[in-house]
């Protein structure tokens, strides 16, 4: 038997218990910790962390001002990123290694390290969009690359070789082969055309006043922060979602053209980001017109209908290829910013098909009732509060689960009067017919599950109306094999007759106990109900034995 691994992480991860106190714990059980598992988790976290500290601003090795004073005092030219747009492996030559506090002529082993190449084919992280990663190759060895920062124009590719007995070095000199990893890539882009799509149509949607004031880029969704003074209702959300989607299926060509500056600010409904310093010559990207067309009649009103924006970043070459766009969650970040958060391809068209299929759970929930709608609906709204589904139809999806609790609760209220008028019939009925046979008290069952307030009340009543009588009432539910019962003693009872000696021994068959006493009332519950024939009977030998 296993202690699971995940188990054992999660104490080590989290609470920091050492593994090898885990094991001798876990043999005083009987288990042992799979421990194949466990190392597998701690190089997953191992490589997280060497991840988390390049994302955190590339810190863990950055060209400082020194740095790049040094490159540039050594002649060298700023690294031409131009072949990034190309989808192809790049040959290049390694110009300087950085170990974050020198450049060195030789790299070996297995510590971190940067890279500075004569030109690269990957993406440097800038404008919102996140760095490429994959791997450089060279005479004596492949690096990993993890990271891709650009300071002062040399672009720096950050990450190590991969562990193993195998000599590998890169030396100043080398010839290299960039080989980005293009499948990551490829996800990486519809997302950035997506973004600019999304820019769009927040204008169309919500007004001029939409300033773009952040963005991220990312394979697995997108995010974009806007101006925008209070919460886009799911009615707004819709409608920008549909835009963008709409653009998709349009098939509209995407066009990138670097052109100067001055140029591109003729082109009317040009969307920049503000504070943000742009070179000259800049990169204009529009969808469904190419930029040639925008140039050649730059003031057109025409452009205003169309997305055009001062872009560097990697992008598909129709939005056909985004396949579809799914607009997950809409919050507040700041005073007058708020953010979106979206997924495009594969990503979209599986939190589609999710929200469909919640729907489609609560459509067959509403043909259940009573404690199996209770059920579900819960299970449903767990499911629901966590899926990754598009927002507005997730407020649609909580509208109709709302409908639902209500159409529980109206069937439960129902349902608690019904049992209420039962049980009190059942157990006045069975008074009567106690007292016909001249019987001091009276023991009964009312088959209302565990409504505890049916119970109580069938107790009361009887009792109201049979003064001096005790009663002792019981209800079974069949599915959870559970009793309630409720008992009733008059103070006035002969022989000092007490509620709680007569409950509590009654119902130990049902492994049952119980509580109160206060004004002759008491209640009990228990965890074996198939026994309640033998607990009842019990109770009428009590009752006749205490009373005689």
């Amino acid at each position: 038997h296993y202690l699971f691994f995940q188990d054992a992480f999660v104490l080590w991860d989290t609470y920091g218990y050492p593994i090898d106190l885990t094991e001798v714990m876990a043999v005083d059980f009987g288990l042992s910790v799979d421990m194949e598992g466990f190392n597998a988790s701690m190089e997953e976290a191992r490589q997280k962390a060497r991840n988390a500290r390049y994302k955190a601003g590339g810190k863990s090795i950055v060209l400082d001002a020194n740095a790049t004073s040094q490159l540039r005092n050594q002649g060298l030219d700023s690294t031409n990123d131009s072949p990034k747009f190309q989808h192809k492996v790049h040959s290049s030559v390694v110009k300087a290694i950085y170990t974050g506090s020198e450049f060195i002529a030789t790299a070996s082993g297995d510590e971190d390290f940067g890279l500075v190449l004569e030109s690269t084919s990957f993406y440097a992280e800038q404008g919102g969009q996140i760095y490429d990663t994959g791997s450089i190759e060279g005479p004596s060895g492949s690096f990993t690359v993890n990271n891709v920062q650009v300071f002062a124009g040399y672009v720096l590719h950050i990450g190590s070789f991969l562990e193993g007995p195998d000599s590998k070095a890169l030396s100043v000199g080398d010839e290299v082969k960039c080989k980005v990893d293009y499948t990551r890539r490829t996800l990486i882009a519809p997302n950035h055309t997506c973004t600019h799509m999304l820019n769009f149509a927040l204008r169309e949607v919500l007004g001029d006043h939409v300033d773009q004031k952040g963005s991220i880029v990312l394979p697995e969704k997108l995010r974009f922060d806007f101006s925008h003074g209070k919460p886009v209702q799911p009615e707004d959300l819709r409608k920008i979602e549909y835009i963008v989607n709409q653009q998709i299926k349009d098939e509209l060509e995407v066009s990138a053209q670097e052109i100067k500056l001055a140029d591109a600010k003729r082109i009317n409904g040009l969307r920049a980001v503000f504070g943000e310093i742009y070179p000259d010559p800049v990169r204009v990207v529009s969808i469904g017109r190419k930029v040639e067309d925008l140039l050649a009649n730059p003031e057109s009103k025409e452009w205003l209908s169309i997305s055009t924006e001062l872009c560097g970043g990697t992008h598909i070459s129709n939005t056909r290829d985004a396949a579809a766009f799914a607009l997950i969650s809409e919050e507040g970040i700041a005073k007058g910013v708020r953010r979106i958060t979206a997924v495009t391809a594969e990503c979209a068209s599986q939190s589609m098909k999710l929200a469909s299929s919640i729907d489609t759970d609560i459509n067959e929930a509403s043909k259940l009732e009573g404690a199996t709608l209770e059920k579900k609906i819960g299970s449903i709204k767990n499911t629901l509060d966590a899926a990754a589904i598009p927002a507005a139809r997730k407020a649609d999806l909580k509208g109709n689960i709302s409908k639902l609790e209500d159409q529980l609760r109206k069937a439960k209220k129902k349902m608690g009067e019904e049992n209420i008028q039962k049980a009190v019939k059942i157990a006045i009925d069975a008074a009567e017919a106690a007292l016909s046979e001249g019987k001091t008290f009276c023991v009964t069952h009312a088959d209302v599950g565990l409504d505890t307030t049916a119970v109580r009340e069938a107790v009361v009543k009887a009792m109201n109306r049979f003064k001096g009588l005790p009663i002792m009432v019981f209800s079974t539910d069949e599915a959870s094999n559970k009793a309630v019962i409720y008992a009733g003693v008059p103070p006035d009872a002969p022989n000092g007759f007490k509620v709680l000696d007569w409950l509590t021994p009654s119902i130990a068959p049902l492994k049952g106990k119980g509580g109160g006493g206060k004004n002759g009332l008491a209640q009990g519950q228990g965890s074996d109900a198939s026994r309640v024939k033998e607990a009842m009977e019990l109770a009428t030998q009590i009752a006749s034995m205490k009373l005689s």
